[in-house]
């Protein structure tokens, strides 16, 4: 295959992907929260969209940023269906509907993903693994990971709501500490 047919691949994917969003989000509607058509393509088909838009956009030079953490949102959106599932099957409070079992993961996979998108933009940092933007990539990984376990320690084992902005400034205190030294070793 030659470079163009993969470039109308990676098209007619984002279009069928984004198609079958639309298409799953009519399926809850008509067919209820037990829509198993819509539990398919709510699931699998925002996992489409990432790969196929963000290779699409990447193949550019225009939106090649966007489009390179999009593609990395595969990764967040995986990250994104293990920790709500997980928060959403223990917690009592949080009932299991199609938004919470299909659209946060989704919701939260694109959040990072325009998240990160942000930081390249601001910081012109890579965000590779091997590269001074790693770490920081690194950090985010697990600042998402503590993130749902503390969403599961709260709504899943009723622990205080205090852990939420405890984790958070400590998240932010991390940052902080990671911006300072990235900025002194900068200047020297």
């Amino acid at each position: 295959m030659d470079a163009g047919t993969f470039r109308a691949l990676h098209r007619y994917g984002a279009v069928a992907s984004v198609a079958g969003i639309i298409a799953a989000a009519v399926a809850f509607a008509v067919g209820g929260a037990d829509s198993a058509v819509g539990l398919y393509l709510g699931l699998f088909c925002p996992l489409g969209a990432f790969y196929f838009v963000g290779a699409d956009l990447a193949d550019g030079s225009t939106y090649r940023v966007l489009g390179e953490e999009l593609l990395r949102g595969v990764a967040w959106y995986f990250l994104a269906l293990v920790g709500w599932s997980s928060v959403v099957a223990d917690a009592e409070g949080v009932a299991a509907s199609p938004l919470t079992v299909v659209g946060l993961p989704a919701f939260t996979a694109l959040g990072v993903a325009l998240l990160l998108f942000a930081v390249r933009r601001v910081t012109g940092l890579d965000l590779r693994v091997a590269s001074d933007g790693g770490r920081l990539l690194v950090a985010l990984t697990g600042a998402l990971v503590g993130a749902f376990a503390v969403a599961y320690l709260v709504l899943a084992e009723g622990r205080t709501v205090l852990l939420a902005p405890a984790y958070a400034l400590i998240a932010a205190l991390s940052l902080a500490v990671w911006w300072r030294r990235r900025a002194s070793s900068d200047a020297s």
